[in-house]
């Protein structure tokens, strides 16, 4: 426990070296921290470190809390509090710290969409016109979700090798209305054999545009324990911003057309 602490201090004195500005208060023993997220330093957070941080336990977010009025219409900070840990548990590996990492993640999360002034307004287009009718055979969609002129769609398919997942991402993107998509995001996870009879795991994911979405689809990937899977996500911009909720909609959609293929979330 002792070196945990060390280990933690040293951390927390390598932040304010690199972010002289970002933590704003904390206790004593360091174990509880106020940090301004560095880039975007309207968000404020709240942070608790466990005894068993870093061997163990990651940090813990308590609180979150949207300062500039110009942004608290954007940002939600209930949803912020779960996103947030949900990005802290993913870049967590026992016993090495982890906040560089997660102020790194959370800096392409929290950008704003550059607004596409060729974009057009998806609100004078029927879902008819936006959404593929018919997915290619052996893809499995979700239901679209559509959020402030921006909509949502994911599509699965089951991959045996990293060849047919770059294949079959290539024909699915030469459908018309799919080439009218802002983003096309993609994960996809197989296990391949490897020497000596062991399975290997190749994996990869693609942002299209959608900074931080490939890795957040990844990570949904492995928390659902499904394998020879390769799921897309198509977004469809309709010019309005509509921060970090983007994330919600992107991983609902995914997970739904991934149960739909009939990958079974492990236990």
């Amino acid at each position: 426990m002792e070196a945990d602490r060390e280990q933690l201090s040293d951390e927390l004195e390598a932040i304010e070296a690199i972010y002289p500005e970002a933590i704003t208060d904390k206790l004593p023993d360091s174990s509880i921290i106020h940090v301004k997220i560095p880039s975007h330093e309207y968000i404020t957070v709240q942070i608790s470190f466990p005894a068993a941080y870093p061997t163990e336990k990651p940090p813990n977010v308590l609180e979150v809390a949207v300062t500039r009025q110009t942004e608290m219409d954007l940002f939600e900070p209930k949803y912020l509090k779960n996103l947030f840990q949900e990005v802290m548990d993913s870049v967590f590996h026992q016993g090495e710290v982890c906040l560089f990492d997660f102020f790194v993640e959370l800096d392409g999360i929290l950008y704003v969409e550059d607004v596409d002034t060729s974009v057009q307004d998806l609100g004078t287009i029927s879902m008819d016109q936006l959404i593929p009718d018919n997915p290619f055979e052996g893809w499995y969609a979700s239901e679209p979700i559509s959020d402030r002129g921006s909509t949502f769609m994911a599509f699965a398919t089951h991959i045996n090798s990293e060849e047919e997942a770059f294949q079959k991402f290539d024909i699915i993107k030469t459908d018309t209305k799919m080439r009218k998509a802002n983003h096309i995001m993609s994960a996809w996870r197989i296990k391949v054999p490897g020497d000596n009879g062991k399975e290997l795991i190749v994996q990869d994911c693609d942002d299209d545009g959608e900074a931080a979405a490939g890795s957040r689809m990844l990570h949904l990937v492995n928390i659902m324990d499904v394998w020879n899977v390769l799921v897309i996500v198509a977004r469809w911009f309709g010019g309005t911003h509509i921060g970090p909720d983007r994330f919600k909609h992107i991983n609902s959609t995914a997970r739904e057309a991934i149960l739909k293929a009939g990958f079974e979330r492990k236990k």
